[in-house]
């Protein structure tokens, strides 16, 4: 039933399903590939991406493309995409942000990102603060470590943290991945050999842009 409901989850509402066939210029292009914000974000992570479990394409992002994996792959060693949750969207944005924040805290997200995808996307059953704890419970968190997380004061500073992150990139969209505080992919002007290497081509179009001069 899970595998069903994620081939649903990952090839229905999708805006980027395919992906031109095409060799990838030597550089990223300024207009298509990437946009340079015009007011840099200071002391900013090398890579930050900012979802919703209500987005579509984020589900496609994380599961069908697995865009992070493939950029934490160019990464130093001990560096990773840094993932936000955005609380502007949907009923129980701000609840799914606290969420992330609990699956952060207790470095579980690999467990329960897809079951939240599904929960919101296919299976509507997230309607309250219960519905949520229970996707975690389900995914394998024992319930008291869920509580304890929850209502610890390092889940409160880092929802917070998610929400001011949000305001400072001036997040419009999502998935919207920044790029050393400076400069925000153009995830529809990717250009891939076939849709299972567009996460390789993205991850070459951050790796070029980590490499950019200052300036």
């Amino acid at each position: 039933m899970m595998f069903r409901q994620l081939m649903f989850l990952l090839f229905c509402g999708v805006s980027i399903a395919c992906m031109p066939v095409m060799t990838r210029a030597a550089a990223p292009v300024e207009g298509k590939d990437y946009t340079v914000l015009k007011t840099p974000v200071a002391d900013a992570p090398a890579v930050v991406e900012f979802f919703s479990f209500y987005c579509p394409p984020c589900a496609a992002f994380s599961n069908r493309y697995f865009v992070s994996r493939a950029v934490d792959k160019i990464l130093p060693p001990g560096e990773k995409v840094v993932k936000y949750h955005v609380s502007a969207m949907g009923p129980m944005g701000p609840e799914l942000t606290e969420a992330w924040s609990v699956a952060k805290v207790l470095g579980v997200e690999d467990k329960v990102e897809l079951p939240l995808f599904v929960a919101v996307q296919i299976n509507r059953s997230i309607k309250t603060e219960a519905s949520i704890r229970q996707v975690f419970i389900d995914a394998g968190i024992p319930a008291r470590d869920y509580d304890a997380a929850r209502n610890s004061m390092a889940v409160r500073a880092l929802t917070a943290k998610q929400q001011e992150a949000a305001k400072a990139y001036g997040v419009t969209g999502t998935p919207s991945f920044f790029i050393a505080g400076k400069y925000l992919m153009n995830n529809g002007g990717i250009q891939s050999s076939s849709e299972r290497d567009y996460g390789k081509s993205f991850a070459d179009v951050v790796s070029a842009l980590l490499k950019q001069p200052p300036g």
